[in-house]
């Protein structure tokens, strides 16, 4: 890492993990804790010190690889100034809440289609059903998983305006591409359509890493986390994943009518066979309320 990567990610209020669960599917998880969160010993090392309730989620709720050996993937991103930097790297030591990452790669994304927000810390308790605001440490997790997309959850998807997606390599051996990866994805809310258990987004001209696609063209596994910004629910959904042309859905465009010059950049779509969804109450301390859409995203359109 450079220098202003060490410093940016030793500083960076806002970090999605992507780790591998027991069924292999990438999950993206967002991860907090203490000032000392994320350090960096050195050029070549991150070092996460994760909160208990953050370890029972790996653990427990998602069941994830967190060994020594193991593949990560690692997106930051500072809402104030829309930066983002993305590192790919593997587990050299895992003990209680303290991973230190070997980095195999470390580079900056462009900020197009990032909202600025407002980041509020609200720690919340699921007591009874009902969710409470408190500084409390201890929070009482309920999680539950379905197989197909209810009501809640796609009220969620339709009107966010942000995601987060984990892919992986087909083979997560020791080369440096044979990883793990987590991206972001943003647009006007409503940019995400939800048909059955059918999930479909359009991708926009971006980057040009290609690093989310080449890993669907490999694998079709993907992670997708979405939250809730009044409850702190969050959204774990896993699918099977599909890069398809704009022409195909043109039937979908015709049966919204929508056509397909409202999304303005968008050069393919992402089909989303929906596997599971689990949801985890009122975890998240974070509200991230947006400040200021982001212009690119605004020209983007949606399904309506």
């Amino acid at each position: 890492m450079p220098e202003q990567h060490r410093q940016f990610f030793t500083s960076c209020p806002f970090t999605v993990l992507a780790l591998v669960d027991d069924e292999g599917y990438p999950i993206a998880l967002p991860i907090w804790g203490g000032d000392d969160l994320i350090e960096s010993p050195s050029p070549t090392q991150l070092r996460f010190h994760l909160p208990d309730e953050v370890l029972d989620m790996i653990r427990n709720a998602l069941n994830l690889d967190v060994m020594a050996g193991s593949k990560i993937g690692i997106v930051g991103i500072e809402y104030a100034t829309r930066r983002r930097n993305r590192l790919n790297g593997t587990i050299s030591h895992a003990t209680d809440g303290n991973l230190t990452i070997l980095v195999d790669q470390s580079f900056g994304n462009c900020p197009q289609y990032i909202h600025k927000r407002n980041t509020t810390k609200k720690r919340r308790l699921a007591i009874d059903g009902q969710l409470e605001n408190s500084m409390s440490d201890n929070v009482n997790m309920t999680t539950t998983t379905t197989h197909t997309i209810n009501a809640r959850v796609r009220s969620i998807i339709e009107r966010a305006e942000t995601f987060f997606i984990a892919s992986r390599h087909n083979s997560l051996g020791q080369e440096a591409n044979e990883g793990l990866d987590v991206s972001h994805r943003g647009g006007n809310p409503g940019f995400i359509n939800v048909k059955g258990n059918t999930i479909t987004f359009p991708d926009f001209s971006g980057n040009k890493f290609f690093n989310t696609l080449g890993n669907i063209l490999l694998d079709p596994h993907v992670g997708i986390l979405f939250w809730d910004n009044e409850t702190g629910d969050l959204f774990f959904v896993k699918a099977k994943a599909k890069v398809e042309p704009t022409e195909s859905k043109v039937t979908v465009f015709r049966e919204t009518g929508v056509k397909g010059a409202a999304f303005k950049g968008a050069e393919r779509f992402v089909s989303l066979s929906v596997i599971s969804v689990t949801h985890i109450k009122g975890i998240y301390p974070y509200s991230h309320k947006i400040t200021d859409m982001s212009p690119y995203a605004l020209q983007t359109g949606d399904w309506k």
